[in-house]
């Protein structure tokens, strides 16, 4: 049930807008990073200490401070780890060799992996229509792998398995949250912020062990300014995401992986100049049509969603 803002009724609407646009222009931001100097590992790091810097200001500035416990502690850990680090680093590895738009795409499958996560852990129930368009996302990725799409080169093709972790791992940290909530009463974004600080913690060591830390330079240069400008990005859309949860309701909140995916195949257009073939085109729109069928009523992908809308403050 829908819970529109009774002051302006297409608040909701043009949340849901800006939300999936501002999801959407990351991926074309992290091909343009990545391939412009910045280590997929650094940026990653810098992707996620500079939300948890900027929701810890947000969240100082309404008095909310950071409490720890030991059941929290560990929600931190294998959120972060599979919510952020795994997913994101994945993305950032693979964003210079895969097409932006397809990269937005891909990743936006979450609900549809989801789905069979769910339907083996017994959280959801069968249903044929999801299963179809489990089959649908199926297809579109076949299609995106034969020969003769707009994907570079055939070196790309494995960097779209690995892309795969990335809605995978998203998927893991879903489950995980759906049956793990933590108590309500700690505050939606606080507990994103908590996650940040984990997977700064965990990102921080392992890019200077790996040497791919990134310095931002003074003055700044483009990559650290394209750099500053997703952190700034990223942290509107941890806001964004709960204030929508707050006063539309999950089920609207449902619409914004087709937002993304669009505006990531818009970005993908206008500056790499990527284009769709039938192959690729008619993949995207089997994934698209696939999200459509996953989502409808989809009790299971709805829990956090739910969780966040009792939760916000």
């Amino acid at each position: 049930m829908l819970i529109l803002s009774q002051k302006n009724p297409w608040m909701p609407l043009i949340i849901l807008i800006i939300l999936g646009f501002t999801w959407g222009t990351g991926y074309s931001i992290a091909r343009f990073a990545t391939t412009n100097g910045v280590p997929p590992l650094g940026y990653s790091f810098w992707q996620t200490v500079g939300p948890a810097l900027l929701l810890s200001l947000f969240l100082k500035l309404k008095r909310q401070t950071l409490s720890f416990s030991i059941p929290l502690y560990r929600y931190y850990f294998i959120c972060g780890l599979t919510g952020i680090v795994i997913p994101n680093t994945t993305m950032y590895f693979a964003a210079p060799h895969v097409p932006a738009g397809i990269l937005a795409v891909i990743v936006n499958t979450v609900p549809i992996i989801t789905y069979p996560i769910a339907l083996l852990s017994r959280a959801e129930s069968f249903s044929w229509l999801r299963l179809s368009g489990v089959l649908c996302a199926v297809t579109g990725l076949m299609l995106i792998l034969l020969p003769q799409t707009n994907l570079p080169s055939p070196d790309a093709i494995p960097w779209i398995g690995i892309v795969l972790i990335t809605p995978l791992s998203f998927a893991i940290c879903a489950t995980y949250i759906a049956r793990y909530q933590p108590p309500q009463e700690k505050g939606a974004l606080a507990l994103s912020r908590g996650m940040l600080v984990f997977a700064c913690l965990f990102l921080f060591p392992l890019t200077l062990i790996n040497g791919d830390f990134y310095t931002l330079h003074w003055p700044l240069l483009l990559p650290d300014w394209i750099i500053l400008l997703e952190i700034l990005l990223s942290s509107i859309g941890y806001i964004l995401f709960f204030k929508l949860i707050k006063i539309a309701g999950p089920l609207y909140y449902s619409l914004v992986d087709t937002i993304v995916a669009l505006t990531g195949l818009f970005w993908g257009r206008l500056l790499f100049h990527e284009k769709l073939n039938t192959w690729s085109g008619s993949a995207v729109l089997l994934i698209l049509f696939a999200l459509f069928l996953v989502t409808q009523q989809q009790q299971f992908m709805l829990k956090f969603a739910r969780f966040a809308e009792h939760s916000y403050k």
